[in-house]
């Protein structure tokens, strides 16, 4: 054993190492003197030290046997080196642990080259993702350019607000694109509300003619006396047209229909429980979506849900769509399913908890019959170094007549504050060029103010959004895009706070 060109060692019921050969010594940059009489446990990371004492060497006294088992050992020189270890024991005639045989296979090859196949899937997912990217960003951008041609070539068009609409609904799509691209990997925040799902896709109605095919018809058939839904209004939009794009796609080209459906359905127990669903029995709204279009088998409908799987040609699809309706109806507390035959088409049936009431979002007259005298005298500060955007949204709090002042960083907020500016409610973004960043410009102007509401706008998830010194629990924080009516109800809502 000693002399074998093997590596190999020997540990006794204590886990002390009995014997070691020389090449398995040698690897580790020992001699076999310098280990014999160690525990085994001492030449391995932390980790792994923790995972033998804890999992492995009480599974092994117990059963005699460990196989392949994944370790991590620390050389004299302090590098690792991975390894897979089986080990079996020799017991005595009352089956007492007398000694064990440890064989050691080095596992940095491998490891080196299933990290190299990740790093290439990782490439590949990534070339998938910008191509489908581009393609659905185009889409958007094809609606939002084709509607203000529109709007330029015939400016007193009948069908004006109609063309605002539609572009103004393909920018929230955008928007939620780019939210679920940077949230994903995490857990995507959600603002649901509740809404009237057959008002949802009437809605939808003239996007979706516009952006399929026209060989394509659409049928909608409203379910009578839908129940109420709580979801986020952006990401069931985004879901839809995920599924409708992927619908379209598998349509011939000389033509085909899709048809949308609502109704109301209840699931029992004994149903989840015959079917093994994994879905809440109760009360649920279900949205059908379903094309007459190739169809699927078995397999490709077992990965439809897999993040950047695709069977799509290259830049025609990121292979995210289906993943991200999968996971916005888990975080919805609903469930989706799909059917689909070869040669007939495809059904898509997303279920939605119902909920009773409604909460509508207040429109700017709401919002303006809600604001007193003072909130109208208030003083607003906002911060934003994008001259579009800070335009924008000065623009948008003057229609409410509050007195609005700008800055193009937080440093020249902050001077303008020094010089004796002293607003109700700063409206700052978080990242800016300078010294100080959103967060800091607060912390620093609440020395100066006491009790200034702060609003926080970023580019990023909300579940990325900022803590600690200079974030009070009363801010509000919003992520780019916000609407107007959105914008407004929050400054509306710190103003009157103090009413």
């Amino acid at each position: 054993m000693e002399n074998a060109p093997i590596m190999m060692h020997s540990i006794d019921q204590e886990g002390r190492i009995l014997q070691v050969s020389r090449f398995w010594a040698s690897k580790l940059g020992y001699t076999p003197e310098e280990m014999v009489g160690h525990q085994s446990s001492d030449f391995l990371t932390d980790a792994s030290r923790k995972k033998a004492i804890e999992d492995i060497l009480p599974q092994f006294y117990k059963t005699g046997s460990v196989y392949n088992v994944e370790y991590d050992f620390v050389r004299k020189d302090g590098t690792e080196i991975p390894v897979l270890l089986s080990a079996s024991a020799s017991l005595d005639e009352n089956g007492k642990f007398v000694r064990s045989l440890a064989i050691i296979f080095d596992n940095s090859a491998a490891k080196r080259s299933a990290a190299a196949l990740i790093q290439s899937q990782r490439t590949d997912a990534i070339g998938q993702l910008v191509g489908g990217v581009a393609h659905d960003f185009n889409n958007l951008l094809t609606v939002i350019q084709g509607n203000l041609e529109f709007l330029r070539s015939d400016p007193d068009s009948s069908e004006r607000m109609s063309f605002i609409d539609d572009a103004l609904r393909a920018t929230s799509r955008g928007s939620s694109l780019t939210q679920q691209l940077l949230a994903y990997g995490r857990r995507s925040h959600l603002m649901p509300k509740q809404i009237d799902l057959n008002r949802a896709v009437r809605e939808m109605d003239s996007m979706m003619r516009r952006v399929i095919p026209a060989s394509i018809s659409i049928q909608t058939v409203e379910g009578g006396g839908l129940w109420t839904v709580n979801v986020d209004r952006h990401q069931l939009d985004t879901a839809i047209l995920n599924i409708v794009n992927n619908a379209c796609d598998a349509m011939p080209n000389s033509g085909g229909k899709l048809t949308i459906e609502t109704c109301n359905v209840r699931i029992s127990e004994a149903y989840v429980t015959e079917r093994y669903e994994d879905i809440v029995p109760g009360r649920y709204v279900m949205l059908a979506i379903s094309d007459n279009g190739h169809g699927m088998g078995k397999t490709i409908m077992g990965k439809v849900f897999e993040p950047f799987y695709t069977t799509k040609a290259v830049g025609k699809g990121s292979g995210l769509g289906l993943s991200m309706v999968f996971g916005f109806l888990k975080q919805s507390k609903g469930s989706v399913r799909i059917y689909s035959e070869v040669g007939v088409g495809t059904t898509f049936k997303l279920y939605f908890p119902a909920v009773s009431g409604s909460d509508q979002p207040s429109t700017l007259d709401q919002i303006q019959e809600e604001i007193t005298g003072y909130v109208k005298s208030a003083k607003i500060l906002v911060v934003e170094d994008e001259p579009d955007v800070r335009n924008v949204i000065v623009r948008q709090l003057s229609e409410l007549g509050l007195g609005v002042a700008q800055a193009a960083s937080g440093d020249e907020a902050f001077a303008m504050l020094a010089e004796g500016y002293r607003p109700e409610v700063m409206l700052t973004d978080i990242v800016m060029p300078g010294a100080l960043q959103g967060p800091e410009l607060a912390r620093e102007a609440r020395k100066m103010i006491d009790g200034l509401k702060v609003i926080f706008i970023s580019g990023y998830p909300k579940e990325a959004a900022i803590h600690g010194n200079g974030v009070s629990a009363d801010d509000i924080q919003f992520v780019k895009p916000v609407s107007k009516n959105t914008l407004l109800k929050g400054v509306t809502e710190l103003l009157n706070k103090d009413v």
